[in-house]
């Protein structure tokens, strides 16, 4: 998802007399450079566990002189075993879902290390996941980089201790989908809100997998300011029907527990 570009200098602001009277030179500008943002490599085999060789999705991100990034780019690396070869087809970014092609008309059988030019430069966060073949008719398929997280349900409750909300997050990481809960309190004033546990999980075929962060350990707290915690997890195969969703529980003063879910089938 790279090589290394001329970095913008800044221009230093310089002031010159021209015809009299004194004129500014242009503002600076900031300097931007291409850095290491992920790569991901992976070996292929045949059906008889020959090695075919291995391919890497690698992604650079732009940053500015004030340490922002403003861009992102891509490349792969095809390095074929011996005797074998390996042939880039196309890439994806979930930033936009276009598929395009690695080599304009066609990438060509490579049976020696190769390694693609830089695709154009997106501006928001994204996967990259770059595709080919090789020598026996196998295919590969390789990812890099991450989206942003993306809120696709949440629930808030609000009693006279306060607010408190759940909400499910997910987001493309490589070649895998993420999933993530978070619970944010928010007290009423001269109250507090104790959170006890966020979880996030899915119910398939009838059978509940969740990832839960206890928020009692090694003991509780009481919040009287807001705050929020957050449970990941690398997101399972899916099988219908099911459920995604995002829970949490709190105690409050009234000595009230209470937990709250937040799902795609609300």
């Amino acid at each position: 998802m790279r090589k290394f570009r001329t970095a913008l200098i800044a221009l230093g602001a310089t002031a010159a007399v021209l015809g009299g009277g004194l004129v500014a030179a242009p503002a600076a500008q900031a300097a931007v450079t291409w850095q290491a943002h992920d790569k991901n490599c992976k070996t292929f085999t045949d059906i008889n566990a020959q090695t075919l060789g291995s391919v890497c999705a690698e992604v650079q991100k732009r940053v500015t002189d004030t340490g922002s990034v403003n861009g992102y780019r891509a490349r792969v690396t095809a390095t074929p075993a011996a005797g074998h070869w390996m042939k880039p087809t196309t890439y994806v970014w979930s930033s936009d879902g276009a598929v395009s092609q690695v080599c304009s008309g066609g990438c060509a059988q490579r049976t020696s290390a190769w390694t693609s030019a830089w695709s154009p430069v997106k501006t928001t966060a994204g996967t990259y996941e770059v595709r080919g073949e090789s020598s026996g008719g196998s295919l590969s398929e390789v990812g890099a980089s991450w989206s942003d997280w993306a809120r696709v349900a949440e629930k808030c409750s609000t009693y006279a201790a306060g607010k408190f909300c759940v909400y499910r997050h997910e987001r493309g990481y490589r070649d895998t989908m993420q999933e993530r809960g978070k619970l944010s309190v928010t007290p009423a004033a001269g109250k507090w809100i104790e959170p006890r546990w966020v979880r996030v999980g899915d119910v398939m075929n009838g059978t509940d997998t969740h990832r839960t962060r206890d928020l009692c350990d090694p003991s509780c707290t009481r919040r009287t300011a807001g705050w929020s915690a957050t449970v990941s997890r690398t997101m399972p195969g899916l099988s219908s029907p099911l459920e995604l969703y995002a829970s949490a529980q709190v105690a409050l003063p009234s000595g009230e527990t209470r937990t709250i879910r937040a799902s795609l089938s609300d």
